[in-house]
């Protein structure tokens, strides 16, 4: 968790070099209570900065390979007519392409 916490925390923009100083004098002398006391008062921030990368991460390797949503949706399109994946899955799979 630890390390979870450093790396969050050297993420972020929105805090300057002093406040991250002091969050890692904290997180070194008390460990455990550092964390915790991190994760209970950063818990929705952190999980906005995930999604966050890991959108933009996405994104990226949409770009680097080439294949955009709306490639998707058609190979989609294709297989629920084809009878390959049900209703359901295309749903599923349609609501995770788009996002």
């Amino acid at each position: 968790m630890l390390i979870t916490v450093f790396g969050d925390l050297f993420r972020r923009p929105d805090i300057s070099g002093l406040g991250k100083v002091l969050w890692v004098i904290v997180l070194v002398m008390f460990p455990y209570l550092g964390v915790f006391i991190y994760l209970i008062s950063q818990h929705r921030g952190m999980a906005e900065r995930q999604n966050e990368r890991s959108q933009q991460a996405r994104d990226e390797l949409r770009q680097v390979v080439g294949f955009s949503v709306a490639d998707e949706l058609e190979k989609l399109e294709r297989l629920k007519h084809s009878n390959k994946i049900s209703n359901e899955e295309y749903v599923r799979l349609r609501a995770r392409a788009v996002q």
